[in-house]
């Protein structure tokens, strides 16, 4: 009897959780980063701040979004610039 007891949970270990709720075996693919950078740009543009932008930019240097990013900065910098006038 142990040993039916044992070899269950050994197998039950060994078992992955989505097989076990019938679901599938197979590995989810990894994410696309490209999607996430550009979710994090996305967040920047939201919050409007040169501090976001200044993140972002930290973040992902050489990313071609970051060129987007540094000239959206710039112009949130001008309209800061012309209030101020």
């Amino acid at each position: 009897m142990y040993g039916l007891l044992a070899l269950a949970a050994l197998l039950a270990a060994q078992t992955p959780p989505d097989a076990v709720r019938g679901g599938t075996t197979e590995m989810r693919r990894a994410r696309d980063g490209n999607i996430a950078i550009q979710e994090e740009l996305d967040a920047a543009r939201r919050a409007a701040t040169i501090e976001a932008y200044d993140l972002f930019i930290a973040r992902h240097p050489d990313h071609p979004l970051a060129a987007i990013a540094r000239a959206e900065r710039q112009r949130l910098l001008d309209a800061h610039d012309q209030h101020r006038t």
